[in-house]
């Protein structure tokens, strides 16, 4: 089973979010490990072949985050790169 983890450059922008904002994205992403990684929340006729490993998805009750994330099958990884929030 995948699981996710931050990695160094994201764990700053992380520890800076809210705690109701950092359990909104800790909820996504557990939901990101569980679906199939390379299809979650993909755009109507975004091409799936070949797959993207590099994802940007909004996140937030209005959309307001964005976390870049890198799916790693050998490892059975999914590495959040890069969190932005735009909320209060």
């Amino acid at each position: 089973m995948y699981r996710w983890e931050l990695d160094e450059p994201a764990q700053p922008a992380f520890d800076a979010l809210r705690p109701q904002t950092q359990s909104l994205l800790t909820s996504f992403m557990d939901a990101v490990v569980v679906v199939d990684r390379l299809e979650y929340q993909r755009h109507p006729g975004e091409p799936s072949n070949p797959p993207a490993l590099m994802r940007t998805l909004h996140f937030g009750h209005h959309n307001e985050g964005l976390v870049t994330f890198l799916i790693y099958p050998p490892d059975d990884l999914v590495l959040v790169v890069r969190i932005q929030w735009l909320g209060d």
